[in-house]
């Protein structure tokens, strides 16, 4: 099991993150970017051990546009995704979200600081709670799609 970062970008701003303190990315040692399919193919192909990789810490992991073909590979290799460090969940696209279902993601938690847009946006600077709910809608929706698929086979 293994822990590396698939994104450190973030839309965000909340107050109190540690890597938007500095956002030349410079300064937190971290640096801003994402994780590059073919590296993590690399990654994966090199080191046949691995069975268990956490992909969220310090950004959010769907501003990844090579997201979905670590997805797939990851399944395909027969490897378990995370991302229980959490992720913020104001952006998925439609294929990311049927990649995380389609190729059984392992689990993720969502962080959401608050019950409303008001209370919400006071620690999720720029976050859009709705939209949050929405995603989370979008994959639970896909979820029950992909059963009711699986149950006529």
């Amino acid at each position: 099991h293994i822990r590396i970062e698939a994104c450190t970008l973030c839309q965000l701003r909340c107050p109190h993150c540690y890597i938007r303190r500095d956002i030349d990315g410079t300064k937190n040692g971290c640096g801003l970017g994402y994780l590059k399919f073919k590296d993590f193919k690399r990654l994966v192909d090199d080191n046949k051990v691995i069975k268990q990789i956490e992909l969220s810490n310090s950004g959010e992991i769907f501003l990844n546009p090579d997201l979905v073909q670590i997805i797939k590979y990851s399944y395909e290799k027969g490897i378990k995704l995370t991302a229980d460090n959490g992720v913020n969940l104001n952006y998925l696209t439609d294929e990311q979200a049927e990649a995380l279902v389609k190729y059984h993601f392992g689990s993720m938690v969502v962080s959401i600081d608050g019950a409303s847009q008001e209370t919400y946006q006071i620690y999720r600077v720029g976050g859009d709670y709705n939209k949050v709910l929405e995603n989370i809608r979008k994959i639970i929706d896909l979820r029950k799609k992909y059963n009711k698929m699986l149950q006529h086979i």
